[in-house]
């Protein structure tokens, strides 16, 4: 697994395995990381090239001036790359903001996993400025839960559904019930998400992931108004849930039958 977090942060496999190896037995010889950590010997003074230019590790002299290698400490490594990335990402940001694009809010962004969903909802929830309306269920409210109360300290104005019991304490939160819902027809969960009325990603998670992210207009508008209607009809259940039982019965939730029209 570690192998394969540094191999994503740009290291080789045999970058990532020498300095693992280096960090279980150190100080070593070039021969004795090739042979510990399975590496070709003729690769292993390009891989140690490659890992002293990243700062990842030393050189010592041992007895009779034999090069020997140790590694960076770990928390010495986490820090000094994330300030890297960061001050690159400052200076990329800045770039970018200087060149003039043309945004097509047409377009429509198509989303097939579910860690690019839940990235993109992130993003989203991060970077609202004025309002949020999002209908979830509670495996997407614990991946989101940290950047909602993000949201909630800097002022944005939002409106919550939740399937379900919830812990969430913000302003807004709508606890819809999980019956007669999508997920218990098709076996999948919602995930509708607008902000500042201008972005929208929705999407449907069950054995796989599908969704969209878009700033088209029309897309926009209609989820917005689809978290809306959601709220209302919530909003009238709950207060009168006497009355209209009276009027319809116990199943009185059969209104929500677009193909009839009974009661």
């Amino acid at each position: 697994m570690a192998i394969s977090r540094l191999t994503h942060l740009g290291l080789s496999e045999y970058e990532a395995r020498a300095y693992i190896g280096l960090l279980r037995e150190s100080p070593a010889s070039a021969y004795e990381i090739a042979k510990n950590s399975d590496i070709p010997t003729s690769k292993i003074y390009e891989v140690i090239r490659r890992l002293e230019s990243r700062g990842m590790l030393q050189t010592i002299r041992g007895e009779g001036h034999k090069r020997l290698f140790i590694p960076i400490p770990p928390q010495d490594f986490v820090r000094n790359y994330r300030t890297m990335m960061e001050e690159d990402l400052r200076l990329i940001e800045e770039e970018l903001q200087g060149i003039e694009t043309t945004i097509d809010t047409s377009y429509i962004w198509h989303i097939r996993d579910y860690e690019g969903l839940i990235l993109r909802a992130r993003r989203m929830v991060d970077t609202a400025e004025r309002t949020m309306g999002l209908i979830l269920w509670p495996q997407e409210m614990d991946a989101l839960r940290a950047e909602i109360h993000r949201a909630e300290e800097r002022g944005i104005k939002m409106a919550v559904v939740h399937y379900g019991p919830t812990s969430l304490r913000v302003r807004q939160v709508y606890r819809h019930p999980p019956d007669e819902t999508i997920y218990s027809q098709k076996g999948v969960r919602g995930l509708f998400l607008v902000t500042d009325s201008k972005e929208v990603l929705a999407g449907i998670i069950g054995k796989e992931t599908e969704g969209l992210w878009s700033m088209n207009e029309c897309l926009v508008t209609m989820v917005e108004d689809y978290i809306r209607h959601d709220i209302y009809f919530m909003k009238v259940a709950e207060r009168f849930d006497h009355l209209l039982r009276e009027r319809f019965g116990d199943d009185y939730e059969r209104l929500c039958d677009i193909y009839s029209d009974e009661g």
